[in-house]
């Protein structure tokens, strides 16, 4: 079986480029979306989320914050507002932040911005989702 060819990219970094990856999936609109070599081509639209891909053996997990996928045959490129790597997560700040904007979203006043509340909660959640997969793994 071949591989793909993965590149995760964001308006401020390069995550991955040229990663050789055995199979991944993504955190697509309708669904998780699993990629393997010899895919159809395809471009889907990202929610946030975890993407995760196995290679060499080896399973790794990164989040993703919107955006799209663009598949073709052997080569993924995710286009995304925001992503960072597992080993950049930490669960104290992400538990801060997830109640930093539960705490927002309950004072309803004149000044709650509420879709920047509710999109800092989901990062907070995913966050909170990533750093739990690292203590399951010992990662």
């Amino acid at each position: 079986m071949g591989k793909i060819n993965l590149t995760v990219l964001t308006p401020d970094r390069v995550l991955i480029s040229g990663l050789e990856a055995d199979s991944l999936v993504l955190p697509a609109y309708g669904g998780e979306l699993g990629v393997l070599p010899g895919h159809a081509p395809l471009v889907a639209q990202l929610k946030e989320g975890i993407l995760k891909y196995k290679s060499g053996g080896k399973e790794e997990f990164l989040s993703v914050f919107w955006g799209f996928a663009y598949i073709e045959k052997d080569k993924a490129v995710i286009l995304t507002e925001m992503a960072e790597m597992l080993k950049e997560i930490s669960e104290e700040r992400a538990r801060q932040e997830y109640q930093r904007a539960k705490d927002a979203i309950n004072m309803k006043g004149a000044d709650l911005d509420l879709d920047s509340a509710q999109a800092s909660l989901k990062k907070a959640v995913v966050r909170m989702k990533l750093a739990e997969i690292r203590k399951n793994k010992n990662i």
